[in-house]
């Protein structure tokens, strides 16, 4: 749950956004002194986000934490997702696996990347929302990590929080 959370603070609190190449770049440090603290190893590719881009995306983790489907549709599209048929059902599950989370509802109990595979094949996707493409791979290496674990997240419940009180404080 730290790593989700750590990454939280990443994607909502103003300043720069950072594609961490790996979970393991995330340590735990000063245990021995006890002084435990998180531990960034790699920063990889770093990019400002938008303040716009930003509170959209607090929106869409708190519609995707709440599986309002409607809402989920109208923010991929306000952020940028374009495919050729704008297929809502392709669209909610295109937010659901690359934002919040991955199980055998969703995807049928196919691999998260034949799945994805599979939506592209429905309605190929044109465009995806530039800004966002960070926040879904981090929210993908680290359902990664936790599948390795036998857990299971939602990264959007996790986050939720965290994007409504962005929210409130703008």
């Amino acid at each position: 749950m730290i790593p989700l959370l750590f990454l939280s603070v990443v994607f909502f609190v103003p300043a720069v956004l950072t594609r961490l190449s790996s979970p393991g770049n995330i340590l735990l440090l000063g245990v021995e002194e006890g002084k435990p603290q998180l531990g960034l190893i790699d920063y990889g590719q770093v990019k400002k986000l938008p303040d716009a881009t930003r509170l959209l995306f607090c929106k869409l983790v708190i519609a995707l934490a709440d599986d309002n489907r409607e809402d989920i549709v109208r923010l991929m599209k306000e952020a940028g997702y374009k495919s050729k048929y704008m297929d809502a059902q392709n669209i909610y599950l295109y937010a659901r696996v690359g934002y919040d989370e991955d199980n055998d509802q969703l995807t049928g109990g196919k691999h998260i990347q034949l799945f994805m595979e599979d939506l592209e094949s429905r309605d190929p996707i044109l465009e995806l929302p530039r800004d966002l493409l960070m926040a879904s791979r981090a929210s993908i290496l680290l359902r990664g990590l936790a599948h390795v674990l036998h857990q299971r997240r939602s990264v959007a419940k996790a986050w939720k929080p965290i994007a409504q009180k962005v929210l409130e404080n703008e």
